[in-house]
């Protein structure tokens, strides 16, 4: 029997040296997976997730957008049509606009000229309108007022300043409009 207490007694030694490389090899790895976690590699960790952070409020602001097409859509459809004038019309209206524009302000009625570009693929046509009125400066402020005020659609490229006749001012103007056609 005691051979046999012998040789179990060697198994128990055997199997708890067998236990404690087991436990130093897993120490090892939990060792080696804990230096994996460094701290460069925590910062690129939180830099992939406020990037996370960010791609995702980029796609809900996208998804908001989406939601809103429609009404955008109808706005502008609103804005073309109630605010560009039709090209077959359009001159007329502008030079009575402005010829409108001038008298309210106390100022003759100047030169106008228009330079007109082919129209985009949604049908608007671009005119350069150029406008010169001549008068006092309270007058002159008084017509780039009615300009700002105008119903019709009027965006001021220039404006230059000389003297005019009789102690006067001339203003000399450029400025885009668009037509639809």
């Amino acid at each position: 029997m005691n051979r046999a207490a012998e040789r179990i007694k060697r198994w128990v030694r055997g199997a708890v040296l067998a236990l404690v490389a087991a436990d130093a090899l897993l120490l090892l790895v939990v060792w080696n997976n804990a230096a994996e976690n460094s701290p460069a590699e925590q910062r690129n960790l939180k830099r992939l997730r406020e990037e996370n952070g960010q791609i995702s409020a980029d796609v809900s602001r996208a998804a908001a957008i989406k939601k809103q097409l429609p009404d955008v859509e109808k706005d502008c459809d609103a804005f073309f049509s109630n605010t560009l004038l039709v090209a077959s019309g359009g001159y007329s209206t502008i030079v009575a606009d402005l010829g409108k524009i001038a008298a309210n302000a106390g100022l003759p009625p100047g030169g106008i000229g228009f330079k007109q570009k082919p129209a985009d693929k949604q049908g608007v046509i671009e005119v350069e309108v150029s406008a010169t009125v001549e008068g006092d400066y309270t007058s002159l402020v008084k017509f780039i007022n009615g300009l700002e005020r105008s119903k019709n659609l009027y965006l001021l490229d220039s404006m230059a300043l000389n003297s005019g006749r009789d102690r006067g001012a001339r203003l000399n103007l450029v400025m885009r409009t668009y037509f639809r056609s």
